[in-house]
């Protein structure tokens, strides 16, 4: 009998710490993967272009001013800049700042066979020749500039100096017309870009094995010793073999890959429709940092699409601030008195059914309330005011539940002996009692804050979105979680969310370590 006791009291003890150890488990995974993915960001993304880099292209440079940081830019967006496709950086480089597009006047005649497009944008200034160009940059951030590349090498160093040289990506992977066709519901729109070597090499020989349709893959090499060449060096691939066709010529290059069904082959992305060519779009996995400091102090811009949360931290900050102001007394107070002061009768039991029932109520309901009363019957509109109150309501009844059972589990005791040394009941209630409750009423109170942290339903009603910086209490405004779920909502890259996500998290530990510092603090005291 004691054998089977022993053994069920193990078996209890694993199954609890089992039970345990994969909570805490399952937590820390969770936290893990959203810190990791706030901090660092994985994804993939399409382009036009391989990820090879030149400093020049068609014998001219791109050049800007040092303070953008970008790297290598597409020759896609090379062209939108000198097409007036863009008149911001927002859209490129995720920065708010004008683009100012310059070229000198020698490329003049020559720019839409550079950029192979059919005219220059009317945005384009054109202030004289390179040395002009070159001071104009330095002197204007956002500007960016196509110079002529022998013409910048020929200045003296010192100038050179004042702006940044911009690496291109120029090299699009070209093919017939014939494998992009759509036949059926089969078309090629991308492949990923580690596919070119399997190209060249001859692990894949069918257009079928990159989700195209059954097409027989056809690699034209560039003319020996030309500039192509030198990029397709790289790939390990027997010349000779019959999927493999050698030009003779520049010309011969671009007739073989319009001439033969299933062709491909890098060439330089002005040409490739001016060519009659098409091209195929290259999938590359990107990775990097996430959140920086920039990103905690840059003000978003473009519905948070571009720059940082400064403004929304803040905001939510106030909301904070202001929802402990209005929440935090009156329900206390509340707690005291249905402690402290009510008749233990029917009606308190009533309340008490009442004020668990409003911490079950969904925050939507609360959200509807809210906008009802306090937007509509106030008059107050959708602003920080009217969120604050309406997550008032919410957290309240928490609060009052907390403190009511925290006031409830001092020990009677302390009570009495305050009152037989000649307290009075307003003395041993704030002196004696409240100190002893404070642990638990403070953890009470941390709930509270978190779960008005983590609203969103009920502030898109009542507070609104705006990401700009409150400035007074009937200003719209939003906090991190509606943040997180508007950028998600809108489509704007989820590495952003991810990011704001963990700031919120490092909001809650925060708040969590202040409050138990405090409640240490208080603890101490209470004893000494």
């Amino acid at each position: 009998m004691k054998r089977k006791t022993r053994l069920s009291e193990r078996l209890s003890v694993l199954f609890v710490r089992l039970a345990a150890a994969s909570t805490i488990a399952v937590l820390f995974l969770i936290l893990g993967y959203i810190m990791w993915n706030g901090f660092f960001y994985r994804y993939q993304r399409d382009y036009s272009v391989t990820s090879g880099t030149e400093d020049s292209f068609a014998g001219v440079l791109l050049v800007a001013d040092r303070d953008l940081h970008p790297d290598a830019l597409p020759f896609d967006t090379v062209q939108g800049i000198f097409g007036d496709q863009y008149t911001s950086w927002k859209r490129i480089l995720e920065k708010d700042v004008d683009l100012y597009p310059l070229v000198e006047d020698s490329l003049v005649p020559v720019l839409p066979e550079i950029l192979g497009i059919d005219e220059p944008g009317v945005l384009i200034e054109y202030p004289g020749d390179t040395r002009a160009v070159v001071t104009a940059v330095a002197s204007r951030h956002g500007t960016v500039a196509l110079v002529s590349r022998e013409s910048f090498l020929s200045l003296e160093s010192r100038l050179q100096s004042r702006v940044r040289v911009l690496d291109v990506r120029p090299y699009s992977l070209a093919v017939n017309p014939s494998v992009t066709a759509l036949q059926g519901n089969m078309r090629i729109g991308t492949i990923p870009e580690k596919a070119l070597a399997s190209l060249y090499r001859g692990d894949i020989t069918n257009w079928s094995e990159l989700n195209g349709y059954d097409l027989p893959v056809t690699i034209v090499l560039p003319p020996t010793g030309s500039e192509l060449e030198r990029l397709v060096s790289g790939f390990d691939y027997a010349d000779g073999s019959a999927r493999l066709v050698r030009s003779e010529n520049e010309r011969h290059f671009y007739e073989l890959l319009a001439s033969i069904s299933g062709s491909a082959a890098i060439a330089p992305a002005r040409l490739v429709t001016a060519q009659g060519l098409s091209f195929v779009r290259l999938i590359r996995e990107e990775s990097g940092r996430n959140l920086d400091l920039s990103f905690l102090l840059q003000a978003p811009a473009d519905s948070g699409k571009i720059g940082g949360i400064s403004t929304i931290i803040v905001n939510t900050l106030y909301m904070i601030l202001l929802t402990l102001v209005f929440a935090v007394p009156p329900g206390l107070f509340a707690a005291i008195y249905l402690v402290e002061y009510a008749r233990q009768g029917k009606l308190v039991r009533v309340i008490r059914l009442g004020v668990e029932t409003l911490a079950g109520i969904p925050s939507i309901i609360f959200g509807l309330f809210g906008m009802l009363v306090f937007v509509q019957g106030f008059g107050w509109g959708i602003s920080l005011l009217s969120g604050a109150c309406t997550l008032t309501l919410m957290i309240l009844p928490t609060i009052v539940r907390t403190a009511e059972e925290a006031l409830k589990s001092v020990n009677r005791n302390l009570h009495e002996g305050s009152l037989a040394l000649g307290a009075t009941r307003i003395q041993t209630i704030f002196r004696v009692v409240l100190p002893a409750a404070f642990p638990a009423i403070a953890s009470g109170i941390i709930l509270a804050i978190g779960r008005a942290l983590g609203e969103t339903a009920a502030l898109l009603y009542t507070m609104g979105s705006n990401y700009r910086l409150s400035s007074g209490l009937f200003d719209s405004t939003r906090t991190l979680a509606v943040h997180i779920y508007l950028i998600i909502a809108e489509g704007i890259p989820i590495e952003r969310a991810f990011a704001s996500g963990a700031i919120l998290v490092f909001f809650i530990l925060i708040i969590n370590a202040s409050a138990r510092y405090l409640i240490d603090r208080m603890g101490r005291m209470t004893r000494a």
